[in-house]
């Protein structure tokens, strides 16, 4: 009796989006947000000077970074669990815990940078006596809290729709209010405010399809096993949680170097951060699209593989990161060419450093992006972790380099240490997939290498880059057959999961 009534309440609370209504709005979202970010950073960039872009970087990627690392994993572990415990008729109770978990250990951190401002301002900004900016990052924390929890929640409900809308007021919100607050003259604590104010009124509609489908959910007739939960979610979120401290250390080490070892005090040391935040407004936005390709590939990655036919997976991979290796570097070579002109008009030639190390920064983060998509395979082979040991020895290939380089080198040489770096976990990633039964040769060679050739100038990597394929047949045909797995692909397998589901 029981059952029929959790089975029937399943259908009446929360009905999913497909997943192929999911797929379409999560690429509409993400290409939308990522043009307002881009138009969001150039006008921050126009409206401040590089000390208080240098100060808003550091303050925005420590809000970002260290939420899901303070939470311990436990957010994160919705995606995986809210299904099941669903289906059990104990979702009130899973979420209930976790809540109060996560409030508590945001509420231990904000007690800290509270009762200890002076360090925080430190650590973030380099210096010690600005407590005001310290106590707005602290709002900025507890807003991001609060939104991570509620989209997590709708997301892992597969409110796709919702969730997305989400993402997108709390963008569009903080580009029309930090715009409109820095035009009038505001600074940055303000725009750090504009920021919580933006995450917070985001989380409307979510709080919204939760408040009119949370009485509908099913209901278990059985106690809850709490020492069960835990015992089976600690795990869990565990891994999450060593992913997201390596992940985070590894993306901030090069900015935190740039910030503490430049010398000169903070202004120099902010000033250094805001110069290299502008070189990576271009570059950075291709490892937003890596990422979101690399989620929409990865169930069907997993599908290939369940169903046994590996070789399929590696072929698959091999031409779309043939793909995206040509793509990207077209795409940064064009960029790069048109780049001067950018930077003296958008930028007001205020940030000549940035625009000398965008070469470099492009090319890590297409290593970076082969990276995030190549990994895919170690996750579907079940050898995720292999891909934490990569992030451990490039995180350390950093710090040593920084030490040593950015004393003499100065931004130049962070720069260098962060390129290096992405290689080294590029270069692991390669091995921990050839160790797996991933096919590398020539071709993959040729792939890896061709973004470097930016290094030379944009003309002649556009010309290394036509070279290569015309010399490679195999890379012509996975270009060709990368390219076509594109839009129309990706739809037609959805709608084949999708009638499967």
């Amino acid at each position: 009796m029981a059952s029929s009534k959790t089975s029937a309440a399943t259908h009446t609370s929360f009905a999913a989006d497909s997943l192929a209504m999911g797929m379409m709005v999560v690429l509409a979202m993400t290409i939308i947000q990522r043009a307002l970010g881009f138009f969001r950073g150039i006008w921050f960039c126009r409206l401040m000077d590089d000390t208080v872009v240098g100060g808003w970087a550091m303050a925005f990627d420590f809000i970002i970074m260290i939420t899901p690392v303070m939470l311990f994993g436990m957010p994160g572990s919705l995606p995986r669990y809210v299904e099941t415990y669903r289906q059990q008729g104990h979702l009130r109770s899973l979420v209930r815990r976790l809540l109060i978990t996560s409030i508590a250990c945001g509420g231990i951190f904000l007690t800290a940078m509270v009762a200890f401002p002076d360090f925080f301002s430190w650590l973030i900004f380099l210096d010690a006596n600005n407590r005001s900016l310290t106590h707005s990052v602290a709002v900025g924390v507890l807003s991001i809290i609060a939104f991570n929890f509620v989209h997590q929640l709708v997301s892992s409900l597969r409110q796709i729709r919702i969730g997305s809308l989400m993402q997108f007021l709390q963008s569009v919100l903080f580009t029309v209010i930090g715009v409109a607050w820095l035009m009038t003259g505001g600074g940055l604590e303000g725009l750090i405010l504009s920021f919580a104010v933006a995450s917070l009124i985001a989380i409307l509609p979510g709080a919204w399809i939760l408040w009119r489908g949370w009485g509908g959910l099913p209901a278990s007739d059985s106690p809850f096993d709490a020492p069960s939960m835990w015992r089976r979610l600690l795990p869990y979120a565990a891994a999450l949680w060593t992913m997201n401290l390596l992940s985070n250390l590894f993306e901030m080490s090069d900015r935190y170097m740039i910030l503490h070892f430049t010398g000169g005090g903070e202004q120099v040391g902010q000033a250094a951060v805001g110069q290299y935040h502008s070189g990576r407004i271009f570059p950075v936005l291709l490892i937003s699209l890596a990422t979101m390709i690399s989620g929409v590939l990865l169930p069907y990655l997993s599908a290939d593989w369940e169903s046994g036919h590996r070789e399929a997976v590696v072929e698959r991979l091999r031409k779309i990161l043939a793909a995206v290796s040509v793509i990207f570097t077209v795409g940064s070579a064009t960029v790069l060419l048109i780049a001067p002109w950018l930077f003296a008009n958008l930028l007001q030639n205020r940030y000549a450093d940035g625009l000398a190390l965008m070469p470099m920064a492009f090319v890590f983060y297409i290593w970076s992006s082969l990276a995030t998509i190549g990994q895919d395979y170690l996750w579907v082979s079940e050898r995720g972790k292999l891909v934490g040991l990569a992030i451990t020895v490039g995180l350390i290939v950093n710090v040593i380099l920084n030490t040593l380089l950015l004393p003499t080198l100065g931004l130049q040489g962070a720069v260098i240490a962060t390129l290096c770096s992405h290689a080294v976990v590029l270069t692991g990633v390669w091995i921990a997939m050839a160790r797996c039964g991933f096919r590398f040769d020539l071709a993959m060679i040729l792939i890896t290498l061709l973004p470097a050739t930016l290094l030379l100038g944009p003309v002649t990597a556009l010309i290394c880059m036509m070279l290569t394929i015309a010399a490679s047949s195999q890379l012509k045909a996975w270009l060709v057959e990368g390219v076509d797995i594109g839009v129309a692909k990706l739809a037609r397998r959805n709608r084949e999961l999708q009638f499967k589901l």
